[in-house]
């Protein structure tokens, strides 16, 4: 429910307040929140750099964004929006915490999911029923190829990769894929649809790559001198 429902549910009632890109900020904090909630339920130590990394994609992200932010005027609708966003971060985060405790358990990432998107699509199913939300499709090329698209490698594939990667890598440092869609999907843009790189853009870009350097740069570990032996 965390990974296929609720936060989809949020972030898509979050985009009705607010613009997709100050979303996209929100969620990039999966980071932070994946390695404090790694801290308080598997009492696992905070790694500095990627602290140091997250807050700087987050930083790379909010100057990308910044001409569809500087835009947006704050208002209840705006705090609304980023209340359901934050929640849709941490329900995201929680979806993390719970597939390592199952990775750690012996279950497969590719087993999780399925009943994971099967209870999340019914779910979500009934609550367009008792909302009245009508179900629309569209018989024509477009729409059923984007739609085989993003259920196949863009659910699919792409979960059962990341919640891999949580369980090999850690949360907190999986997390960080999450600053990088929206570079992967800015640099398609620049192909499809001609989108244009401004300074701050380029900086934004700038910060995230380092971030990325920063959190998945190992660590070495620190010699001990113990009776004047290292240990």
């Amino acid at each position: 429910m965390c990974l296929f429902c609720v936060n989809f549910m949020c972030f898509y009632t979050a985009s009705q307040w607010i613009p997709s890109g100050l979303i996209a900020v929100v969620f990039s904090t999966s980071t932070l929140w994946n390695a404090l909630n790694a801290r308080v339920f598997f009492r696992q130590k905070i790694a500095g750099n990627v602290m140091a990394g997250g807050a700087m994609g987050l930083f790379g992200l909010a100057c990308l964004f910044w001409p569809e932010l500087s835009g947006h005027s704050a208002s209840r609708e705006t705090l609304i929006g980023l209340g359901l966003a934050l929640l849709g971060t941490l329900c995201f985060s929680a979806g993390n915490m719970l597939s390592s405790l199952q990775q750690k358990a012996g279950l497969r990432p590719l087993t999780t999911n399925a009943w994971g998107m099967f209870y999340g699509a019914t779910i979500l199913g009934l609550y367009c029923l008792l909302s009245g939300t009508p179900f629309t499709f569209e018989w024509n090329t477009r729409y059923v190829g984007s739609l085989l698209f993003l259920v196949i490698p863009g659910s699919v594939i792409a979960f059962t990769a990341y919640l891999t990667l949580v369980g090999r890598m850690g949360p907190e440092r999986a997390a960080y894929c999450t600053v990088l869609f929206p570079i992967v999907a800015l640099n398609i843009s620049t192909w499809v649809e001609d989108y244009q790189w401004t300074p701050a853009a380029l900086l934004g870009l700038v910060l995230v790559m380092a971030g990325n350097v920063l959190v998945f740069r190992k660590t070495r570990p620190v010699a001990v001198v113990v009776g004047g032996k290292l240990a």
